[in-house]
């Protein structure tokens, strides 16, 4: 079977967003087949004079706001369509990874996750509110619902695939894309336009791209590209064991929620890199990357959404919060 691979955009974290269409900046960069990329650099190389917020939010008992580190202004609808009812399916390039025990307390149950690919799936059950949006504790991923109708309160959780390759020292995004759509094809997992495919890497096994590698230029990305006719949204997560893509305090499971949460809302609001972003190309998460990180109701490490302010919530009871990032009240 002759497999259809077109890339059509890609976006990384290093945390950020930028399409072809977007202004030019000094977080662009190409990947090693020549698509624009747009990279943040990880937390200990950002240096921007706006980051004056501390790296870990403080509890409180209202919804808090606080000012974006990075870009310019509020989030513009460019043209580009948003996923509605977006879910996402971990693939796990092998049982190392899934296994792995670099994880944390459940909150469910006062002991450690047993592998991280458990965590994950708690994760990601727990991401959406399945309401919507009404400035609750539980309204970490629904607050995007500003950004289209269409976009639904929760995320979906298509469950895992855990596959058994043996690691390799690299792989570039290119063998990445080609590495899902062989899955594809042998009916391994079904394609789908409103799936977020999470790709969890082993440890040691770096992503390159031109110019730079994961856990040294950045800590992790989405992208798109085309598959028998399908626009496949995707992210691909390194484990972050690495120095440059580690918080004090944090396991590795706890450094992949944060960087998942990014992704999970980016590639939501801004699937094919041509929808929501600023004036400057940041996209939502870029703008409040790395700063006022929270625990999640159910237990998680996220980072803060950015939120335009103003509108009608969609439950209807008054205007979002905002300009600015949001940390729900824990």
């Amino acid at each position: 079977m002759k497999i259809a691979l077109v890339v059509s955009s890609i976006t990384v974290l290093a945390l950020g967003g930028l399409a072809l269409a977007q202004s030019p900046n000094s977080f662009q960069g190409r990947s090693e087949t020549g698509e624009i990329l747009h990279i943040l650099p990880p937390p200990a190389a950002l240096h921007s004079p706006h980051d004056t917020g501390p790296t870990f939010t403080s509890p409180s008992q209202e919804t808090q706001v606080y000012s974006p580190s990075y870009g310019s202004g509020s989030l513009v609808n460019h043209g580009g369509g948003v996923m509605s009812n977006a879910g996402f399916w971990a693939v796990y390039w092998n049982s190392a990874v899934a296994g792995s025990t670099q994880t944390s307390i459940n909150p469910a149950t006062g002991v450690k996750f047993a592998k991280l690919s458990d965590q994950i799936d708690a994760f990601v059950n727990s991401f959406g509110s399945n309401a919507p949006y009404s400035a609750s504790p539980t309204d970490d991923f629904s607050i995007v619902q500003q950004y289209g109708p269409a976009i639904d309160s929760t995320v979906h959780n298509w469950g895992a695939y855990v596959d058994n390759k043996a690691a390799k020292a690299s792989i570039s995004d290119a063998s990445i894309r080609s590495y899902l759509a062989g899955l594809f094809s042998a009916g391994k997992i079904q394609a789908a336009g409103n799936i977020i495919y999470g790709v969890y890497l082993p440890a040691k096994m770096k992503v390159t791209m031109s110019g730079g590698a994961s856990c040294s230029s950045f800590c992790g990305y989405h992208g798109s590209f085309s598959y028998g006719g399908v626009q496949i949204k995707y992210a691909v997560f390194p484990y972050l064991n690495c120095a440059a893509c580690s918080l004090s305090g944090l396991t590795v499971a706890d450094m992949l929620t944060i960087v998942g949460s990014h992704e999970i809302r980016e590639a939501v609001t801004d699937p094919n890199l041509n929808a929501w972003y600023d004036a400057s190309g940041y996209e939502a998460d870029d703008k409040c990357a790395w700063h006022n990180l929270y625990k999640t109701n159910g237990g998680f490490m996220v980072q803060p959404e950015y939120s335009n302010g103003g509108g009608t919530q969609a439950g209807g009871s008054g205007p979002y919060p905002g300009p600015g990032c949001v940390v729900p009240n824990r």
